[in-house]
C-alpha cells in the first residue's frame, strides 16, 4: 500500500511509521521542506501525495487534544474520499469524515480493510438514490433488500456492483443513478466500474 502519514505532532505517528515500513508499505508525507509553505503542494516546487491518485490510504497519529494545523492533511485525504486511519488511543481520535476508521491496535489490518473500503461510497449513493425516489426504503433498507450496492476500491479504480432482481423494471435507471452519485461524491478516482448482478 501506499499511505500517507500525517502527524499532528511531532513523532505522533513515528510508531505508525515504524510498523508500516516493517510491512513492506510505501510512506509519503505532506510537511513541505520549506518552512513557509503550509504543506508539500503549495511549495514553489511542491507536489501534493494526493495528486498522484495512488495513495491508498491516510494515516493519523494523535496524541490528543484539538485538531492541529499539520493533520490538515488527513482532512485533504477525506476530501480526496481516500480512507483515514486514526491510530492509537481511540479517546484522541477526532473524525475525519464518513471515511475515518479507528486503529487503537491491528494497525496494519485496519489500514489494509480500509484500503478497500467503499462503505462511505455506498452510503453516499444510498442517500442520493433514496432522496432523488430512484429507490424507495423498502427497496433498500429492510431484511435481505432486493436491491443493494457494494463498492471497492482499487488503486486509481472504484468497483461499483448493483445487485438488483432480474426482472426489476427500474434496473437500468438505478444503475444509471448509482454511477453518476458515485461519481459526484468521488470526483478524483479515474475509472469506476459498473457491474449489474442479478438474481
Amino acid at each position: 500500500m501506499k499511505v500517507l502519514l500525517v502527524e499532528g505532532q511531532t513523532q505522533a505517528a513515528a510508531a505508525a511509521g515504524r510498523e508500516l515500513r516493517e510491512h513492506g508499505h510505501t510512506i509519503e508525507g505532506c510537511t513541505p521542506v520549506d518552512s513557509s509553505a503550509p504543506c508539500k503542494g503549495l511549495e514553489p516546487s511542491g507536489v501534493c501525495p494526493l495528486d498522484g491518485g495512488d495513495i491508498d490510504v491516510a494515516v493519523v497519529g494523535r496524541q490528543g487534544g484539538p485538531l492541529a494545523a499539520d493533520e490538515r492533511g488527513a482532512l485533504c485525504a477525506a476530501r480526496y474520499r481516500v480512507p483515514v486511519v486514526v491510530a492509537g488511543d481511540p479517546r484522541d481520535a477526532v473524525s475525519f469524515g464518513p471515511g475515518t476508521h479507528l486503529a487503537p491496535s491491528d494497525l496494519i489490518g485496519t489500514c489494509e480493510r480500509a484500503a478497500r473500503s467503499g462503505d462511505a461510497h455506498v452510503a453516499a449513493i444510498r442517500r442520493e438514490l433514496l432522496m432523488s425516489a430512484v429507490v424507495i426504503p423498502d427497496d433498500v433498507d429492510v431484511d435481505d433488500p432486493p436491491i443493494s450496492f457494494a463498492v471497492r476500491r482499487e488503486p486509481h479504480r472504484l468497483r461499483l456492483e448493483v445487485r438488483a432482481p432480474a426482472d426489476e423494471p427500474r434496473l437500468p435507471s438505478i444503475v444509471k443513478a448509482a454511477g453518476e452519485a458515485l461519481r459526484r461524491f468521488d470526483t478524483h478516482t479515474p475509472v469506476i466500474d459498473v457491474i449489474t448482478i442479478t438474481n
